[in-house]
């Protein structure tokens, strides 16, 4: 093995041939000399060289913390609070578990032990949070040639921590006229514009009396808290959270006295004051005393999904209760709200249930009113003995057009004879 020379300024020279002529190569230390000694006869002079170039380069490539630094700071489109939001998330999560390791070294495997560890602490929806901050900083490490695919693509989330989940807690008529009874007066309108909109907090508070053309509000920003502890007036949470919702007929007459003596630019809803209304002083004056006999105890959140699970109760079709809720994707509404369709699941059953029957239908002429043309249901009902079902539709449109949702009449009611 060539020995390394000591120069005058202290570095260290190791001399060999390469492409037919004489070279060396200089360094700070005598253990990197030694090594590049041990290439040399190992690797031979190119070898030695494309060994030195690696390790130079790798000394270059960033951490997924450092990484993680750049694209928090680069994302456009976002609020200062959210930025500030981002790099705590990124700081108590990823941070701890893989944020010290080179962009170019993370493996799938490295996420899925992350994702193990963190699934421990935190819930199902939590990680789907972090896992989409997380996929923006590999796909900024495939971006900048660190990796040539993203390892976080295709692994599965698992449940989470149950004991951080909380879960939605949906109120009952009964419940909710105890909380309104129990509510300070003052409050009231609020409380039952939450109930009666599903609008989130931050969307009632921010309502201005421009905002308002009875019936309908239009929700076009929302009061937020930053992270750092500043309320500001911003954009809806999504593009579809900006939305017009219809007022309750019990809430027009409501809303309109509380937008008397108003310009387009004040609030609607304020404090005992006539200022924004706080909610950690909404909270706990008001909210908590109203809702403490209850267990377990609701959150204000909770007006929402209640106002949800009221319109699904009611047959409202979910699409219609995601674009009054202002959900970015019907799959939120489905995922977060589909449990509360037991009528739906049972008439899926019902429709399914007339594949296995060997009796074709018999059809059935339908009696036609003989003023208005149209289809006589409360004839055919007596006349065919129509069970409770069909007997409902009756009920529902006596003489009226022919509508069972795309199939025949005939063979829609003969399916729901006794």
């Amino acid at each position: 093995m060539r020995k390394p020379e000591r120069l005058p300024t202290g570095r260290y020279k190791v001399r060999f041939r390469h492409g037919g002529k004489q070279t060396s190569e200089t360094f700070k230390t005598h253990a990197e000399a030694v090594d590049f000694a041990k290439w040399l006869d190992a690797l031979g002079p190119q070898g030695a060289l494309d060994k030195i170039y690696e390790d130079e380069q790798q000394a270059l490539v960033p951490t997924l913390d450092t990484l993680a630094a750049d694209h928090i700071e680069t994302l456009t489109g976002i609020e200062h609070g959210t930025r500030l939001t981002y790099e705590r998330l990124w700081a108590r999560t990823w941070s701890k578990e893989i944020g010290s390791l080179k962009a170019h070294h993370v493996s799938p495997d490295d996420i899925r032990r992350a994702v193990n560890a963190l699934a421990q602490r935190y819930s199902a929806k939590s990680l789907q949070n972090q896992r989409g901050l997380l996929a923006g900083v590999l796909d900024r490490a495939v971006e900048l040639g660190y990796l040539k695919k993203n390892p976080a693509k295709g692994i599965r989330l698992p449940r989470g921590s149950e004991e951080t989940r909380q879960e939605m807690r949906l109120l009952t008529t009964e419940e909710y006229a105890e909380i309104e009874a129990r509510m300070d007066p003052h409050y009231r309108p609020l409380l039952r514009f939450l109930v009666g909109t599903g609008c989130r907090w931050g969307e009632a508070v921010a309502l201005t009396v421009g905002d308002v053309s009875l019936p309908n509000v239009r929700i076009r920003r929302a009061l937020k808290w930053s992270p750092d502890n500043q309320r500001r007036v911003g954009p809806t949470k999504t593009k579809r959270s900006n939305r017009t919702v219809v007022l309750p007929a019990e809430l027009v007459d409501e809303v309109a006295m509380l937008c008397e003596g108003k310009s387009r630019g004040d609030l609607v809803f304020t404090s005992k004051r006539g200022n924004a209304v706080p909610h950690r002083t909404f909270w706990s004056r008001y909210w908590l005393p109203a809702v403490e006999h209850l267990a377990p105890r609701p959150r204000i959140h909770d007006t929402r999904h209640t106002h949800a699970s009221w319109l699904l109760g009611a047959g409202v079709p979910i699409h219609v209760v995601q674009a009054r809720l202002g959900h970015e994707s019907i799959q939120t509404t489905v995922d977060t709200y589909g449990h509360l369709m037991p009528d739906a699941q049972n008439a899926a059953a019902r429709a399914a249930a007339v594949a296995f029957t060997a009796r074709q239908p018999t059809p059935h002429a339908l009696p036609t009113d003989a003023g208005t043309g149209c289809h006589d249901w409360d004839r055919h009902a007596e006349e065919t003995a129509l069970s409770e079902p069909a007997a409902r539709w009756a009920d529902l449109f006596g003489a009226a057009p022919n509508y069972t949702g795309g199939v025949p009449v005939d063979e829609w009611l003969e399916a729901h004879r006794d």
